[in-house]
């Protein structure tokens, strides 16, 4: 039963956002309000590439809701427009998080993220199923990455260089920065922040998110005309 109304949730997301996209040409036409649905960072965060829309999931490995959310935005992010830009941006809250946060930018570093995300995400959320007091160790999640080909030996050189950590230093502080308690979350364009409170569920926070992504759309455009 759980299932079949989990994947009766995703299908109903999916179509209001196939909808939406379809139906609104002006992010006025929506109802989303600020400080309702979503909320306006004081101060903004600098994005990589001003001429795209940057969309940030801030997340972590070691949080079931965000597993959860994961089959949700990896279809979302199938419909995304050339003009915007997506990434992640993990939370680093306690050791293990920050673990996690290593591993996530050794694999970052070593080009293999793309398909080490799920491997890790799979990995870390089985173990923690079993035994959520489970202590990682850096040689665990590096067993979990074999079958990507990554060696071993490559994953600790990789995962003790100053790269990473500068890279986790970096998410860190965009982390305060986001002012998120919890994950997921979503950051659009360095400005605004979701969360599945302010949204109504994890889910709908694509929804969210897509009238964010318009509204930026819109006034990319205006400032070019």
């Amino acid at each position: 039963m759980r299932l079949s109304l989990r994947l009766f949730f995703l299908q109903f997301v999916l179509g209001c956002h196939i909808a939406w996209t379809a139906t609104y040409t002006s992010a006025e036409e929506s109802k989303f309000e600020d400080g309702v649905h979503y909320v306006t960072l004081e101060i903004p965060i600098a994005i990589k590439n001003k001429d795209t829309i940057e969309v940030t999931e801030y997340f972590s490995y070691g949080c079931p809701a965000c597993y959860e959310f994961e089959r949700f935005i990896s279809v979302w992010l199938t419909s995304l427009a050339d003009d915007v830009e997506f990434n992640r941006t993990p939370a680093i809250w306690n050791e293990s998080y920050k673990l996690f946060a290593e591993t996530y930018y050794t694999a970052h570093s070593l080009n293999v993220l793309e398909q080490a995300h799920p491997v890790l995400f799979n990995g870390i959320q089985n173990q923690l199923r079993r035994n959520p007091r489970h202590k990682f160790s850096p040689e665990e999640l590096a067993m979990f990455l074999i079958d990507t080909g990554v060696d071993p030996i490559d994953f600790a050189r990789v995962f003790n260089s100053f790269g990473v950590r500068t890279l986790v230093q970096q998410a860190q502080a965009r982390g305060l920065a986001y002012r998120a308690t919890g994950v997921p979350a979503i950051i659009v364009n360095g400005k605004y922040r979701i969360t599945g409170q302010t949204a109504g569920s994890n889910p709908e926070m694509l929804l969210v998110a897509d009238y964010l992504i318009q509204m930026e759309r819109e006034a990319n455009q205006a400032a070019i005309d």
